[in-house]
């Protein structure tokens, strides 16, 4: 009995060969043209020497794909497991209060009703608490000598004073005390102690107008110049160019609406007499706008002196403005009789920290004299390049000194305009950064009445180790301020303080 044997043809191989030779980018361009439709499948089967059936098994592939992208997604399925022991639910704990600026009662809440698990007050408090002596030891084996400028602040929480300290470069914070006084004594002894223990012992500090860090820093660092900080001497100024602008506005609505009087008089203006009383009193309200004018225009011009020539970064010599402050401060004085209770504040301020305020600029002036001398070139040359990055890139005459100074300085321009440009993006003038670690640390006060400086010793410890997720500066993203004062690396806080991180299955 004979039997019949199929065998493949020829085409038969020829089609299986080249359908197992095409790539998966070639598959997925063959399903997308299929599922277009804009081409017949016969041409698409020709195109690549394939069968039509060929390319309906790609088609139906893609199909089943892209219903597979929108299909509705399970939200009960199992992501993974995660095991819950006593060492993760402490470190959830402290992250919860930490990161997530949890109050207890928020902590308890969250474990009893997304874990159905029950703790006390006492226990979050205990475990809060229990890493303590690993914080303190941390905190203070940290070499602070590192910190070339110091911001110093303090604030209040229940009318207690916490003393702050950090580093302008890394925010590093150095210093978190609870005091029952603002005093120089303490001030002092505070950092003397860290200059002690931990070396600290900065170029310059710089805090806001304050009287206590201030002399506290003098009795603990004689040698150290404590700075005036820019904002808190532009900020009052610019709330009095605001007040003086809208008693302009007043003026000028009353001159208005007094012209309206008289223009459309209606009732008892109509009558003579009381029209002369409504242009006596225009004359009186147009002589008050005008004097309020006059008085808001040369307080806008100090203002702007003060605040793009006296203590802007680019500027005029050290010298010539100490004159000019004292200019602002006299001219304040002299307008003093219209406005007193507005201007004698800020000309006071002025005037008690005329020195403080100017401070950087013999700073920066003896780094450009180190400049000229390293390239062996005149201090004229090295001002000029400072002075040009005053001006504007869209002005020509910039642009006609910049050619000027590189025809003169040649291959040395660049290397002296990098050094100019390192010195300024150095300098500091204000207390910004620790303002800003103020409103951090208002986030964590705002939670407990009273604090205890055990509470500030784990805080300032989180905060000096946390990773910073996002910040103006990119070289800050993904280092924490102790990463950036050292520049080594070291593990995750949780995992510093003897915990284990989770880590999914691969």
């Amino acid at each position: 009995m004979s039997a019949s044997i199929t065998t493949r043809t020829p085409l038969n191989f020829k089609e299986n060969s080249t359908a197992n030779s095409l790539s998966s980018a070639q598959r997925q361009e063959i399903a997308i043209q299929a599922l277009e439709g804009g081409t017949s499948i016969s041409h698409v089967a020709d195109k690549y020497s394939v069968s039509r059936k060929f390319i309906y098994q790609q088609k139906e592939k893609a199909l089943g794909a892209l219903s597979k992208a929108f299909e509705e997604k399970d939200d009960d399925a199992v992501l993974f497991y995660l095991p819950i022991t006593k060492k993760w639910i402490q470190q959830l704990i402290l992250a919860l209060i930490l990161i997530g600026r949890c109050s207890y009662d928020g902590v308890i809440e969250i474990l009893r009703d997304l874990f159905d698990f029950s703790i006390s007050k006492g226990s979050v408090h205990n475990i809060a608490y229990s890493n303590l002596e690993k914080c303190s030891k941390i905190n203070s084996e940290q070499d602070l000598s590192l910190i070339k400028v110091a911001a110093l602040d303090e604030i209040y929480q229940a009318g207690d004073p916490v003393y702050v300290g950090c580093d302008t470069f890394s925010t590093f914070c150095f210093l978190l005390s609870l005091e029952d006084t603002c005093d120089a004594n303490t001030w002092g002894v505070r950092l003397l102690e860290l200059s002690e223990k931990q070396g600290l012992k900065p170029d310059y500090s710089i805090a806001d107008g304050g009287p206590a860090a201030r002399r506290g820093q003098k009795d603990a660092w004689p040698d150290v110049p404590c700075h005036g900080d820019v904002f808190h001497a532009l900020h009052p100024f610019n709330k009095l160019v605001c007040y003086l602008d809208n008693r302009v506005v007043e003026a000028l609505k009353v001159v208005d609406g007094l012209k309206h009087k008289i223009q459309c008089p209606r009732g008892k203006w109509k009558q003579e007499q009381n029209h002369q009383i409504l242009l006596q009193d225009l004359e009186k309200a147009e002589i008050a706008l005008e004097k309020a004018f006059s008085l808001a225009e040369d307080v806008i011009t100090l203002y702007r002196w003060l605040k793009n020539d006296i203590l802007s970064l680019i500027g005029p010599s050290y010298q010539d403005r100490r004159e000019l402050f004292q200019f602002v401060i006299d001219q304040l004085f002299l307008l003093e009789g219209a406005c007193r209770h507005r201007i004698e504040p800020v000309r006071k301020y002025l005037e008690n920290h005329k020195d403080n305020l100017l401070e950087f600029v013999p700073l920066m002036e003896k780094r450009f004299e180190d400049i000229a001398k390293e390239f062996n070139v005149s201090l004229e040359n090295v001002l000029a390049i400072y002075q040009l990055r005053g001006l504007p890139s869209s002005s020509n005459k910039r642009w006609e000194q910049h050619n000027a100074l590189r025809s003169l300085l040649g291959k040395n321009f660049h290397l002296i305009e990098d050094a100019v440009v390192d010195v300024l993006s150095n300098v500091v003038r204000a207390s910004s950064l620790v303002e800003n670690l103020n409103s951090r640390l208002r986030n964590y006060f705002t939670l407990r009445k009273q604090l205890g400086n055990k509470y500030l010793e784990l805080l300032r410890f989180f905060l000096n180790h946390r990773r910073f997720n996002a910040s103006e500066k990119e070289e800050r993203v993904g280092k924490s301020p102790t990463e950036l004062l050292t520049g080594i690396t070291h593990k995750h806080w949780l995992e510093l303080l003897g915990y284990k991180l989770f880590k999914q299955a691969a």
